[in-house]
């Protein structure tokens, strides 16, 4: 699934207004460009000027009528037009996306008639934006502060005109997630401008990519996100934090009031289907492929897929030219072997389109469509506040992994409906420290095909320079 309503990108800016750190503080509200009309808007809640991403963005968003706080909470269906609380979590976006720094773009709103009791949230996170306020807020509170004079990216007397540029991936924040097991075992260093502990005097350049050893003994502290899963630091400390989980949950009830975890399969009871159901299947997408039960250390990749296991050695690191956060194989993977299932929140189509609305805005781009023979259309999942390591995936024009989906075995009955697993699956035999990346448009192919609201970084041969 993937954002639509973007409109005619944005003219170039005069070279001369470019906003530099130092122009940049905590506590100063940005206006972000993304290629389309309506620009991001939120609070600076961190500047790193090491860093080839400087500025750290805490997100704001429209506080719609309707739109899902949380399970069961809801914007009120009066909420007056023109609101905007959190939403989108904080991220670091690079220089050139700033339109604006200023410290009275927002206020905290006072409205005659918005009913504190009726808020979904603390009234001091509700807030106007000042150029459309027109008045409507009353008693406006002062800034803390004496304001600079505000830094804006401006053309022929037009505010905030600039050319698109490269959109942070800015994503929903999630309930924070129970933090994993610390070891003192080798593994990767943490990134220094996000991960690194306090204490560490090793820094990593952000405009190059640093080897990394992982049989080194003395490269410290990683952290453990499930079984042959590891990560510089924790799903709740990535720059978008989310609840790691490994089982899909189930919330098919209107405004998610009702979650249902699945329950795995027990392995001793689960029959190998590789030769039947899996081997064919993968055939059929990628060629000849060798044995499955040889490639997957002698496991059966089939009772892995449905009981939740995971056969080889994964680690999230943070990518330091850019992308944010991504994936690594630590041992070699031979092609059509098992990596991951898909995990998280199963979702019905109607209650996807609702959320999209939202997502959309902030660059959430994790819902993935489920197209099973009788269910076609019915059910999206959903990791964006809950999932496992696959929603950590970076995308690539030229990707070496791809998802397939399989029939799941059902322990639960009636309880929940019978939803296909979207498993993801080597499409070539990967090396030890090869970056784990799949494809965010599969079948567009082509520039022309592309809505062009996401800038690529993969940086291969086949780069289409957009993601969607």
């Amino acid at each position: 699934r993937t954002g639509a309503g973007f409109g005619t990108p944005l003219p170039m800016a005069d070279p001369s207004e470019k906003i530099t750190v130092d122009d940049c503080r905590v506590g100063a509200w940005v206006e972000v460009s993304n290629g389309g009309k309506e620009p991001w808007r939120g609070m600076i809640a961190k500047v790193d000027p090491t860093s080839s991403q400087p500025i750290a963005v805490k997100w704001v968003g429209n506080a719609s009528p309707g739109l899902a706080v949380k399970p069961g909470v809801r914007w009120p269906t009066n909420t007056p037009d023109g609101l905007y609380t959190w939403r989108g979590g904080i991220h670091f976006v690079e220089l050139e996306t700033l339109l604006e720094v200023n410290d009275d773009l927002f206020h905290v709103a006072n409205r005659k008639g918005l009913q504190h009791a009726e808020l979904p949230c603390k009234p001091a996170n509700v807030f106007c934006y000042e150029r459309t306020c027109g008045g409507r807020c009353t008693g406006v509170p002062s800034a803390s502060h004496p304001p600079p004079p505000a830094k804006q990216k401006d053309t022929a007397g037009t505010k905030g005109k600039v050319k698109p540029a490269a959109q942070p991936t800015a994503k929903a924040k999630p309930t924070p997630a129970p933090a994993p097991k610390t070891h003192n075992k080798p593994g990767p260093k943490p990134h220094s401008s996000a991960s690194a502990k306090k204490g560490s005097n090793e820094k990593v350049k952000p405009a190059e990519e640093k080897k990394r050893k992982y049989d080194d003994a003395a490269l410290g502290k990683y952290f453990e996100w499930e079984h042959n899963i590891t990560g510089d630091c924790k799903p709740c400390d990535v720059l978008v934090p989310f609840t790691y989980h490994t089982s899909r949950i189930f919330n098919l009830e209107p405004g998610g009031v009702n979650y249902l975890v699945e329950e795995r399969a027990d392995p001793n009871n689960v029959r190998c289907s590789c030769s039947t159901s899996l081997l064919p299947a993968l055939t059929d997408m990628l060629g000849k492929i060798e044995d499955l039960h040889k490639i997957s250390k002698g496991q059966c990749p089939y009772r892995a897929m449905q009981c939740g296991g995971l056969l080889y050695h994964m680690h999230v690191y943070q990518d330091p030219v850019g992308k944010g956060y991504g994936v690594r194989a630590l041992e070699p993977i031979k092609k059509g072997a098992l990596i991951c299932e898909y995990s998280g929140e199963i979702i019905t189509t109607d209650e996807a389109t609702l959320r999209e609305q939202s997502y959309v805005q902030l660059g959430l781009f994790y819902l993935h469509d489920v197209h099973g023979k009788h269910n076609r259309g019915k059910y999206t999942i959903d990791p964006t506040m809950y999932g496992n390591v696959a929603r950590m995936l970076n995308h690539s024009c030229d990707p070496n992994v791809t998802t397939l989906e399989m029939n799941s075995v059902n322990i639960m009955g009636d309880k929940i409906p019978k939803v296909p697993r979207l498993v993801l699956f080597a499409k070539r035999d990967i090396d030890a420290e090869e970056e784990l990346c799949i494809d965010y448009s599969p079948g567009r192919d082509r520039e022309d095909q592309l809505q062009k609201i996401m800038r690529c970084f993969c940086k291969t041969s086949k780069c289409k320079g957009w993601l969607f």
